[in-house]
């Protein structure tokens, strides 16, 4: 596995050609990199980010961070990637299309959040350490606003009309809202103790908080800002997506190594699917057939088959896997602007460091077509180096 830096397609050009092999640039090349269903997940403790290939199951490349990445999210053409960097205190930009960066933007203490506002002109970066969340102008690439939040905040996502910012207080045992406007607090919802991640539902009446030290996930009314219920899961979770039907709710249970498996309608954890030793987060494939799992625990990712609750296959990775963002190269039809099928994906936590799952489309159309075609010439580049290389050796022995 190679790590891409500043060198950019040149530099993975001449490795190919040093090597002889054309295969290298369908794991490393934008065009390949980019291509449908790309996971890529943060290295809390290798500064690295890896590229996931989700039909192939396997890590195929690695992306290094100028600090630790704690989360990370994408911009909704699938052209930028954020990263929330825990110790630079920074929002780093990087490109898609060559994985350089782009610059950084001071944010607040210790950020270990990052989620866009529905119009994906905002990114809203949680900040642990300074009890706040920096709001970011993404164009202007500034800190525009700066929201109140409780204690060790891990956590945020925003209502469908961006006007509300609901957070995840890990210190306080609450979530709070914030008016995005205004800038102040509007509302404090007690929960059970630790929040971590949250979702929305379909209609973004309701919330799931998962509660990594309470064992639980709070069900909470948005309008009336109440809680609704509480549901027992699995031991540490910090993980959270929705099946596309909105009847499933996931969670990524840390301490007891499993996937927990919720029916929203009873209100009740009904089965756990065993993965990798502490799983971080749990988010969908493109296809929908497949949950993606990375576990802190064991530098490991696991494939899950939600059908028949099994673990499908498991790639090794490095440097603490926990934050997630899947990326395709083709927005799905009747997904919301966060690309998730029927939920709003916040942003969740794990230990050693909180962690993000976000499902998102790269481009709009004939996206797919394009990276195809520029997959086939770098393909076709390689082979003609590769050859040329070898008629080169070849008359230079004969010389000799």
């Amino acid at each position: 596995m190679k790590v891409i830096g500043s060198h950019g397609w040149q530099g993975r050009l001449a490795l190919a050609i040093a090597t002889g092999s054309g295969l290298l640039l369908t794991q490393g090349a934008p065009a390949g990199a980019n291509g449908i269903g790309s996971a890529y997940v943060a290295n809390q403790g290798a500064k690295q980010i890896t590229i996931v290939d989700t039909e192939g199951m396997a890590a195929v490349d690695v992306i290094q961070t100028q600090g630790q990445p704690a989360d990370l999210t994408i911009s909704q053409d699938g052209s930028m990637m954020y990263v929330a960097e825990k110790d630079t205190n920074a929002l780093e930009f990087i490109s898609r299309d060559d994985y350089s960066s782009k610059g950084t933007v001071p944010v607040g203490t210790a950020p270990v959040a990052v989620t866009l506002s529905h119009s994906g002109k905002l990114a809203f970066v949680t900040n642990s350490g300074s009890n706040n969340v920096s709001v970011v102008d993404l164009a202007a690439k500034n800190v525009v606003k700066t929201l109140p939040a409780g204690s060790g905040p891990t956590a945020a996502v925003a209502t469908g009309d961006d006007v509300s910012l609901v957070i995840a207080n890990g210190g306080s045992g609450n979530i709070s809202f914030d008016d995005i406007n205004s800038g102040q607090n509007t509302a404090t919802v007690a929960v059970e103790r630790g929040p971590s991640a949250i979702i929305l539902s379909n209609d973004g009446r309701t919330a799931y908080v998962a509660n990594k030290d309470g064992n639980a996930v709070s069900v909470v009314d948005i309008p009336g800002k109440t809680l609704a219920a509480t549901i027992a899961t699995g031991v540490g979770p910090v993980g959270l997506a929705a099946s596309p039907d909105g009847k499933t709710l996931y969670t990524a249970d840390s301490s007891s190594n499993d996937i927990g498996v919720i029916d929203l309608g009873a209100r009740k954890l009904v089965q756990t699917i065993g993965v990798g030793q502490g799983p971080a987060a749990v988010a969908w494939n493109k296809a929908r057939t497949l949950l993606l799992t990375p576990n802190t625990g064991d530098n490991s990712i696991s494939f899950v088959d939600p059908g028949t609750q099994q673990v499908k296959s498991t790639a090794k990775m490095s440097g603490k896997p926990g934050a997630m963002a899947v990326a395709y190269a083709e927005p799905q039809p009747g997904t919301t602007a966060s690309g998730q099928a029927g939920v709003t994906v916040g942003t969740s936590g794990a230990a050693g460091g909180p962690a993000v799952v976000t499902a998102l489309p790269k481009l709009g159309g004939g996206a797919a077509a394009t990276t195809l075609d520029n997959l086939a010439l770098w393909r076709a580049t390689a082979l003609g180096a590769c050859v040329a290389l070898a008629l080169y050796l070849y008359r230079r022995r004969r010389r000799i």
